[in-house]
């Protein structure tokens, strides 16, 4: 699947929590565990500056880079199961 329709369904998702955010001030989100996947989590790190100091753990964010599908899907399992 092209990057670009990708960028455009983690957008929509985008609108649409902001959407419903606006719609109902008053509810809270419980979850957005379901919204989540490998493609929001590649937007997520496009977006992210990479200059910055390097994290917690002490890896660059070029280091993170460099086996970033297996980064990203090993943040995704852990997010999603809590851990």
């Amino acid at each position: 699947m092209p990057s670009n329709l990708r960028n455009e369904d983690v957008s929509t998702k985008r609108r649409r929590i902001a959407r419903l955010a606006e719609q109902s001030p008053e509810l809270g989100f419980t979850s957005l565990n379901h919204l989540i996947d490998i493609d929001w989590l590649k937007e997520a790190f496009r977006l992210t500056r990479k200059s910055g100091a390097p994290g917690v753990d002490g890896q660059t964010a070029k280091e993170y880079e460099e086996n970033l599908e297996e980064n990203l899907r090993s943040l995704l399992q852990r997010a999603k199961s809590g851990t």
